[in-house]
C-alpha cells in the first residue's frame, strides 16, 4: 500500500475535497465582470423570495443563504439582486467536474458545487505534493471558468471536508492527524460538519462546546445521549478517523474509438464527410451498447505524407446520440481540414460516464426534453430496435437527406 508522508503524518489516501466559492454569485460575476467586488444576492427580487446565494461582500453585512430578500435589503441598503440563471449554473458545474475528472475518474460528486476525488493515484504517478497538485487545480478552475474554489486535503473525507471550510475564497488547507488538535478542535461544534442545526444548542447546553469536546473520550456517555448510536462515529471523526470511501463509478472504457484508411487519399471535404458517417455510427453503437455518454469529440486526420493532427471539442451536455456526435465531428472537420490530401481518418469520444450517471448526482437540475426532442429520441429507439432484430444499419431521413444534398 502506498504512503505519503508530510506534515508530520503518514497517509494511506490523499482526498480532496473542493468547494465551488458562493457558486452561484460568482457564476453571475463571471459573465458581468461589473459586478465585482460589490454586494450581490441571487434572488427573485419579490417580498417572498429569499436569497440563493450571497456575495462575500454581501455576507459582511451580515447577509447569507436563505435570508428573505427584504431583510437582506434592510442590512445593505446598496444590495444588488441578480436574478438566477440555473442553466449557466448546470453549465459551469458541468466543466468544473470536467476538469476535476481529467485528474482523476475517483470523483464523487457531493453537491452541484462541490465533490470528493481521490488523489492518490495522480500524486503517486506525477510525484507532486499535495499541496502543489491543489494550487494547480485551483489555478486551472480559476483560468477556465472564472470561478474561485476552495480546497481542502486531508487522508479522509470528513477532515477534507472540514480543510475546504477553513478559508474561504480560494483556500488551500491540509489536516492531518498530527495538526487537528490545532486547527480543528477549537472550532464551535454547530461547525462539525454532520452536526445539525437542532442537535448543536443541546450539546452546548450539556457543556458540549467544541469539536475538541465531541473527541474528548471523557464526554463519550453526554455524547451519547443526545446523539445515541451516532455518537461514536461522530467521537471517531473529531480524532481525525473517517472510513467512509470516495463514492464513484468505475469506467472501464475511457474512450471509444474507430478510424479508417483510404486506399486512395482524398482531398474533397464532402468525400471526408460521407466517410465520417459509418465511423460515427460504430462508436454510436458502441456506446449504447456499453450505456455511455460523452461530452468530448475528437477528430483525428492523417496525411499523406504520415503527419497526423487531433482537434476535440467539449460540449455542454453529455450524450451518445449519433446525430449529435457525427455533427459536433463535422464542425471540427470545416473548421480545421485545409484540403490536402488525407490517408485516415479517425473519431472518437472521450471522457465517458454511464448514462443516467450525470442527472443523479446533478439532480440539482431536471430537465425537460421538448416535444420534439422526446419524438427523436423515440425514433433514436426504433431505429436501434430495427437495427438489432434485422442486423441492418437504417439511418434517420434526416441522414439520409444529408447524404442526398452534399
Amino acid at each position: 500500500m502506498i504512503l505519503y508522508a508530510f506534515l508530520g503524518g503518514v497517509f494511506m489516501r490523499v482526498i480532496f475535497h473542493i468547494d465551488l466559492n458562493a457558486f452561484f454569485a460568482n457564476a453571475e460575476i463571471s459573465r458581468h465582470p461589473e459586478l465585482a467586488n460589490k454586494p450581490i444576492v441571487i434572488a427573485h427580487d419579490s417580498k417572498r423570495s429569499v436569497c440563493s446565494t450571497a456575495s462575500y461582500e454581501a455576507r459582511a453585512y451580515g447577509i447569507h443563504s436563505a435570508m428573505p430578500v427584504y431583510e437582506a435589503k434592510r442590512k445593505c441598503k446598496h444590495l444588488i439582486i441578480v436574478e438566477p440563471h440555473y442553466d449557466l449554473y448546470k453549465k459551469l458545474s458541468h466543466q468544473f467536474f470536467n476538469i476535476l475528472l481529467s485528474y482523476s475518474q475517483k470523483l464523487e460528486i457531493a453537491s452541484i458545487d462541490e465533490g470528493y476525488i481521490d488523489m492518490s493515484d495522480y500524486i503517486t504517478t506525477h510525484h507532486i505534493h499535495p499541496a502543489d497538485l491543489a494550487l494547480e487545480i485551483q489555478n486551472k478552475v480559476l483560468r477556465q471558468i472564472h470561478l474561485p474554489c476552495s480546497i481542502g486535503i486531508s487522508p479522509n473525507k470528513f477532515l477534507s471536508k472540514m480543510a475546504s471550510d477553513m478559508k474561504k475564497p480560494l483556500g488551500i488547507v491540509m489536516l492531518t492527524k498530527s495538526n487537528i488538535r490545532e486547527k480543528l478542535w477549537p472550532l464551535p461544534v454547530d461547525e462539525m460538519f454532520g452536526i445539525g442545526k437542532k442537535t448543536a444548542p443541546y450539546l452546548k447546553e450539556a457543556g458540549i462546546q467544541t469539536i475538541g469536546d465531541v473527541a474528548n473520550y471523557d464526554n463519550y456517555q453526554t455524547l451519547r445521549s443526545i446523539l445515541g448510536r451516532h455518537a461514536l462515529l461522530y467521537y471517531y471523526k473529531a480524532n481525525g478517523k473517517d472510513d467512509s470511501k470516495v463514492i464513484y463509478e468505475d469506467y472501464d472504457l475511457k474512450s471509444i474509438s474507430n478510424s479508417t484508411t483510404f486506399l486512395n487519399d482524398i482531398n474533397d471535404l464532402s468525400s471526408l464527410e460521407e466517410e465520417f458517417r459509418p465511423l460515427a455510427m460504430t462508436v454510436h453503437q458502441r456506446a449504447i451498447k456499453s450505456r455511455l455518454l460523452t461530452n468530448t469529440i475528437v477528430i483525428t486526420l492523417k496525411y499523406s505524407n504520415f503527419k497526423s493532427i487531433n482537434r476535440q471539442m467539449n460540449i455542454d451536455h453529455y450524450t451518445n446520440s449519433y446525430e449529435e456526435i457525427y455533427s459536433y465531428a463535422m464542425m471540427l472537420l470545416r473548421k480545421h481540414y485545409d484540403y490536402k490530401p488525407i490517408r485516415l481518418i479517425g473519431l472518437s469520444i472521450n471522457n465517458l460516464k454511464k448514462e443516467g450517471q450525470i442527472n443523479e448526482q446533478l439532480s440539482f437540475f431536471t430537465e425537460i426534453k421538448s416535444d420534439r426532442e422526446s419524438r427523436e429520441v423515440q425514433v433514436d429507439d426504433i431505429i436501434k430496435q430495427l437495427n438489432k432484430n434485422n442486423n441492418t444499419h437504417l439511418m434517420k431521413a434526416s441522414s439520409l437527406l444529408k447524404k442526398t444534398s452534399s
